[in-house]
């Protein structure tokens, strides 16, 4: 499906000052995402006058406004009060050394919406915010899939071989049967999908019924992945209680689903 660039760039921008968390010039946001600086500086402009950017005359910045910030704050008050699921991320990082991964279903794919990086040691760190992980081919995107129905998964394997090449084909049979094994012990892994040398765990996370799937990841380096894969998934289960706990204290209208 063709996307609205305009659309896209908006969105981009709001994820790039997301990740530098600071202000930013034009040059430095066009270089960074590849824009021609004409059709940044008229997107940038558009912007602060919607009230969505301020900029600074001073230093010729720019940086996100309080507006912008308000736009999901309804979402923001379920997910994130107090900081609750980033808050327990880093404590997963802090526990581990591994990087924390959460992502959401789009699409066809995963897409990261938030990462807390790990040690240098532990866990390769050049995965980023807006990272694509494909449902069927890897731990996060088979853990989304055990929420759906066979008759779901069934469809999606056949749109998705229909657009891969055969040597990417995925098996019905081989998926459903993985799948009962991530529904009866609540998590998989994957190694080497991405990175060489690297793998992930991954559980469902409670999220509002309203909101795509979540799914909280544990990525790091197959050498300390391996030997304590064991631990990490305790560790990984107890931040996910711990957030369906924070879950299950919100209002109806924010009602969870997920293990």
């Amino acid at each position: 499906m063709a996307l609205v660039k305009s659309a896209q760039r908006v969105v981009e921008v709001f994820e790039y000052f997301a990740q530098r968390r600071a202000p930013a010039t034009l040059s430095q946001i066009s270089l960074a995402l590849g824009y021609p600086a004409s059709s940044t500086f008229a997107l940038l402009n558009t912007l602060r006058e919607l009230g969505y950017l301020d900029h600074s005359r001073d230093d010729r910045t720019f940086v996100p406004t309080v507006r912008a910030a308000l736009l999901g704050i309804w979402v923001n008050d379920a997910l994130l009060a107090d900081g609750t699921i980033v808050r327990l991320m880093y404590r997963l990082r802090d526990e581990t050394g591994c990087t924390a991964v959460l992502g959401i279903q789009s699409g066809q794919h995963v897409q990261y919406i938030s990462v807390v990086k790990g040690s240098e040691s532990s866990a390769h760190t050049d995965v980023g915010t807006g990272a694509l992980r494909p449902l069927l081919h890897s731990a996060m995107g088979r853990i989304i899939l055990t929420l759906k129905s066979r008759t779901e998964v069934r469809a999606l394997v056949s749109r998705i071989n229909a657009q891969e090449p055969a040597s990417r084909h995925v098996r019905l049979g081989e998926l459903t049967a993985r799948l009962e094994t991530c529904r009866a012990r609540g998590w998989d892994f994957s190694e080497g999908l991405a990175t060489p040398g690297s793998g992930i765990i991954a559980m469902l996370l409670a999220a509002p019924r309203h909101q795509p799937p979540m799914v909280l990841g544990l990525g790091g380096r197959l050498g300390v992945l391996r030997p304590n894969r064991d631990r990490f998934v305790e560790a990984l289960g107890r931040v996910v209680a711990a957030h369906r706990e924070h879950m299950e204290a919100l209002p109806q209208t924010f009602a969870a689903y997920g293990r």
